[in-house]
């Protein structure tokens, strides 16, 4: 009964801060990023309490994307976002202004990515500081990576049509300045959450589950109950344990796993491998058996088809000539119908002003890519071992549609 009132996460918020801050300056209306809470140390989750921004700023509103797997892709559409925070605010060029989000704050689990749109509908183009994108990742710590995205240049929220009134309203490869206040809320210790913890921690959790199965220890008067409240009420960085380390204990874990991974796949395809060569072998016996036969009934076949050949050739031509020109007739009775429903989807979607990529969906990537050279080792691998996975299928294919004809 102990474990069942044992806590999961811990009951209060750790907070912290980040900022982001560069020298170039460019104004204008809107900016939108995305943001990945890290699965590196025991979170339960993190709390975005404020975002702090500088510029002309006025009329301003925050929205959050609603889904909670975006899978590469942000929606640009507004029925993909929900607005957590509207408030109107006075020009504040060098110091940051906040936007409070406590009320609805935004809450982001280990490795989820929600993006966020800061919009302003002042008029002119100085109401927001971005700035270019300088590098991949434009904050990267132990708890989230900041993402480059898009600056938008339009008036209207989520709006098509940039304030000069041609071109597109999103602009790539642009990055947030300013700050974003958080607080994590960590787990707490309990079996199915071991492999969560540091190195350090599941050595010490390890040891005193053994001491206390020594009858000369003390803690063989304990119960597991005890033990497990007493690793429970422990935070995780008590024994020394660093994001660092634990990043690179995770690391270890995905190359063995991979490893195994290509182990395992090698062996199925020996197995195809060896499987495959039996079936040609014995289709290659039954092949030699039926030559004789079907050479026999083709000479036959051939024989008879002789007498008709003439008056055959002559039907063919004329259903081939009548043939040809119904198709042609359909042929272009369809491209008339596709050409006029291309026209009639064009007339709704575009507007005057509207910029053809305006409305496309941004893709960012949000994989963890510290070591490039691992990486580029780890595709290397998994592109050939798709490769050959993709040669014994087609083989396999191959030799099935043979047999059947």
């Amino acid at each position: 009964m102990a474990a069942l009132t044992r806590a999961t996460k811990a009951n209060y918020t750790i907070h912290d801060h980040i900022q982001a801050e560069t020298t170039d300056r460019e104004d204008h209306t809107g900016i939108m990023f995305p943001v990945k809470c890290k699965d590196i140390l025991p979170l339960d989750h993190l709390v975005i309490n404020s975002v702090a921004i500088r510029g002309a700023l006025g009329p301003l509103t925050v929205w959050v994307t609603k889904s909670e797997d975006l899978n590469g892709e942000i929606q640009l559409s507004k029925k993909h976002w929900i607005k957590i925070y509207q408030k109107e605010h006075q020009p504040s060029f060098v110091g940051y202004e906040t936007l409070d989000l406590s009320a609805k704050p935004i809450i982001l689990k280990p490795g989820q990515v929600k993006g966020i749109y800061i919009h302003s509908t002042r008029r002119g183009d100085e109401a927001i500081v971005y700035d270019n994108k300088a590098k991949q990742k434009t904050v990267d710590d132990s708890f989230i990576t900041i993402l480059p995205g898009r600056a938008h240049v339009s008036e209207k929220v989520f709006g098509s049509i940039p304030i000069w009134g041609w071109g597109s309203a999103w602009r790539d490869n642009r990055e947030f300045v300013g700050q974003l206040k958080y607080g994590a809320v960590y787990k707490l210790w309990n079996p199915q959450e071991n492999m969560s913890f540091g190195g350090s921690f599941r050595t010490a959790a390890r040891i005193l589950f053994m001491c206390q199965r020594r009858s000369e220890s003390p803690f063989s008067k304990l119960p597991d109950d005890c033990l497990f409240f007493i690793l429970n009420m422990m935070r995780w960085d008590w024994l020394n344990d660093t994001s660092v380390e634990m990043k690179r204990e995770q690391k270890q874990r995905r190359r063995l796993r991979r490893q195994q991974m290509i182990q395992e796949a090698d062996a199925i395809m020996d197995e195809q491998n060896n499987h495959a060569d039996a079936n040609e072998e014995v289709a290659a016996a039954d092949d030699e058996v039926q030559v004789d036969d079907e050479v026999d009934a083709e000479a036959e076949e051939d024989e008879e088809d002789l007498d008709f050949m003439d008056e055959d050739s002559s039907d063919d031509s004329e259903d081939a000539d009548t043939s040809d020109n119904d198709d042609d007739d359909d042929d272009d009775d369809d491209d008339d119908e596709e050409e006029s429903s291309e026209e009639e989807e064009e007339e709704e979607e575009y507007a005057w002003g509207d910029h053809v990529g305006s409305r496309s969906a941004f893709h960012y990537n949000a994989d963890d890519t510290s070591s490039d050279s691992e990486n580029s080792e780890s595709d290397v691998e998994r592109d050939e071992r798709y490769r050959r996975v993709a040669i014994m299928r087609a083989r396999r294919n191959i030799l099935s549609f043979l047999r059947s004809h």
